[in-house]
């Protein structure tokens, strides 16, 4: 009982800093965009590579249009969207960070769209793939929700059950 209740408390890590002495950036460093100047980017005057370049590197490194597929894109831009927009509202980890308007971030998904990796080259050969991988994020998505529900009925049976308390 005591484990789960300290799996419950928030706990805040900051992407940026060493926590616990973990440095996640460090840690994730492969997954981090690797950082590109604005110059680099494609049609670096255009609308859509102003916007990544103000927006985007809010938190992280200027990431390249490249770096995602346009399928990707399509699901990686509005998560980042929301936490602009909760850091925005409440601030956050990064601390209070400009929101990417609604009208904007059609914009700059056509950009990314037009500039992402051809999906057929960023894929792995088939048989490399683990069988874990689809699921896996889905499910620790979920699991602050399914240890909210188990704490809700652990608490519903300690105070329904018979006897002393």
């Amino acid at each position: 009982l005591t484990l789960l209740l300290l799996l419950a408390l928030p706990i805040s890590i900051n992407a940026s800093h060493a926590w616990s002495d973990v440095d996640i950036c460090k840690m994730y460093e492969d997954k981090l965009p690797p950082g590109l100047s604005a110059e680099l980017l494609p049609d670096s005057s255009s609308r859509g590579a102003r916007l990544l370049a103000r927006y985007c590197t809010q938190c992280h490194n200027l990431p390249g249009p490249d770096r995602h597929t346009a399928e990707e894109w399509q699901e990686v831009l509005p998560k980042m969207s929301m936490l602009m927009d909760v850091s925005n509202r409440f601030g956050g980890l990064m601390g209070r960070v400009e929101a990417l308007p609604p009208s904007d971030q059609a914009l700059l998904q056509s950009y990314l769209n037009r500039h992402a990796v051809d999906s057929k080259i960023n894929k792995e050969p088939s048989g490399t793939e683990s069988a874990i991988e689809p699921w896996l994020p889905r499910t620790m998505a979920l699991l602050p929700v399914l240890l909210l529900i188990g704490l809700g009925l652990l608490r519903w049976w300690l105070t329904t059950r018979p006897g002393p308390r």
